[in-house]
């Protein structure tokens, strides 16, 4: 699958309060993607799949090691985005260009990790699902 979405910043004329709301959601999302991954996890370990399938096991534990990736990358993501709302939060203080650029910057950086994140979510999806429909025993 060929991800279509890419990241645009739009974040040149929005207010402080924008940016924090953006990025507050962008955590929110992340914090609930935590249930998610750890349901593929179980999902994945169940004895719920034929048996005689060609390459099954392998199959599965490159899944559970995608997770495993998904998982960390979300948490160290989640880290990020947790410190770059304090950084936010700091900007009230400056009132130079320079500052605005360097949040502006910031900003643009974290929301791209965030698209690329859920870009490769996505893909991770797109692989599993219809492999768990063709081995899931009826």
């Amino acid at each position: 699958m060929e991800t279509l979405e890419f990241y645009r910043s739009f974040n040149g004329n929005k207010t402080i309060e924008e940016l924090q709301y953006n990025i507050t959601k962008a955590i929110s999302k992340l914090e609930n993607l935590d249930i998610e991954l750890e349901f593929y996890d179980v999902l994945l370990e169940k004895p719920i799949y034929k048996s005689q399938m060609l390459n099954l096991y392998e199959r599965l534990s490159g899944f559970k090691n995608e997770v495993q990736v998904l998982e960390k990358k979300r948490s160290d993501l989640l880290n990020d985005l947790q410190s770059h709302l304090h950084l936010i939060k700091n900007k009230l203080e400056c009132q130079d260009m320079a500052c605005d650029n360097f949040f502006i910057k910031a900003q643009d950086t974290m929301e791209m990790r965030v698209v690329n994140y859920q870009n490769s979510l996505s893909d991770f999806k797109f692989k599993l699902f219809p492999y768990l429909k063709s081995v899931l025993i009826n």
